[in-house]
């Protein structure tokens, strides 16, 4: 019995992940503007997240922070704008900690990575 309820629970909580194209195609949960490159604010989310950055054909760059089940929890699509960039924020589901707003422009840049 107790495998049976195991397994329904391990089911239900990959069925709940979500996907990079899910994620990305919904509304931004906020939109950022900061005057750093596209380059240093996509490093500055990976470093700070152990994660890879992903470059578009389109000259922007996407920064995925996925959850323990490989579900997408924060996406980050950074834009070219003028002198800076624009970040477009996609929130999935809630993570713990909050590093990544001191790379889009939410809390004060810190070149301490």
């Amino acid at each position: 019995m107790k495998k049976i309820i195991f397994s329904i629970l391990a089911i239900a909580a990959v069925s709940g992940c979500a996907s990079t194209g899910s994620v990305l195609s919904k509304e931004p949960t906020e939109v950022y503007t900061i005057d750093k490159a596209p380059s240093a604010v996509a490093f500055c989310l990976a470093n700070r997240n152990d994660v890879p950055v992903l470059d578009r054909q389109d000259g922007s760059k996407v920064v995925l922070i996925k959850n323990g089940y490989g579900g997408v929890s924060l996406a980050f699509s950074i834009f070219p704008e003028g002198e800076g960039s624009r970040i477009e924020y996609r929130r999935e589901f809630g993570t713990i900690g909050g590093q990544w707003k001191k790379c889009v422009g939410a809390e004060p840049w810190q070149d301490d990575f």
